[in-house]
């Protein structure tokens, strides 16, 4: 069956709107995340899923603190994905966490080739894998790589590796394409792997 071009087409033009809007919303200052919420106002569950992803996807990783802030954002969104919420909702004292403005900008910059990346890859394919029940596995791995990146911020690269699997499947969610939900999936399962092996050799470091 030939998928209409343009059901991709509008979710890429979601995705490079979602790079436009975070670049408003930094430019000038350090946004807290209320601001960034507020500029993308009624943006899916899915394209909310992917911003803070998407920050911690790249060197802006290495702020200190920020992949916990974005990991806890991630799993509650993906936790209010599950219980069918309607709405987002953050307390408060994550909506006043600030970015650094001059990393912000540099992180987004970096993310253009990868949103035109993504323009060519994704398309509406094995949306299956997306509707009730089967979407419940995908949106508890999102839960899980949110939680888990409080404690992989302490092995470098772990927390970028379960954000790219967060991307994945939030790009998945919006596109409507089960095979990039799958590829989340598998990168998720290769972190967490990443994440325990090199954990392990940082505590026989620390104890041997």
């Amino acid at each position: 069956m030939t998928v209409p071009d343009d059901a991709s087409q509008k979710s890429t033009e979601e995705i490079g709107e979602i790079v436009s809007t975070l670049h408003d919303a930094g430019e000038g200052h350090s946004p807290s995340v209320r601001d960034i919420i507020k500029r993308l106002g009624q943006a899916s569950f899915g394209a909310l899923l992917l911003v803070p992803a998407m920050i911690i996807a790249t060197p802006a990783s290495g702020i200190p603190g920020l992949p916990t802030v974005c990991g806890l954002i991630i799993a509650l969104i993906a936790i209010q994905m599950l219980t069918g919420r309607d709405h987002i909702w953050l307390p408060d004292w994550v909506m006043e966490r600030r970015i650094d403005g001059d990393r912000f900008e540099r992180a987004l910059d970096f993310l253009q080739r990868p949103v035109g990346w993504i323009d060519y890859l994704s398309r509406p394919r094995m949306t299956w894998l997306l509707r009730w029940p089967m979407v419940l596995p995908l949106q508890l791995v999102c839960v899980f790589c949110g939680l888990a990146m409080p404690f992989m911020e302490w092995v470098p690269l772990t927390s970028s590796i379960a954000a790219i699997a967060v991307c994945l499947v939030a790009v998945a969610f919006i596109a409507d394409d089960g095979l990039l939900a799958l590829a989340g999936v598998a990168v998720a399962v290769a972190g967490a792997a990443a994440f325990i092996q090199l954990a392990g050799h940082m505590i026989a470091g620390v104890f041997g």
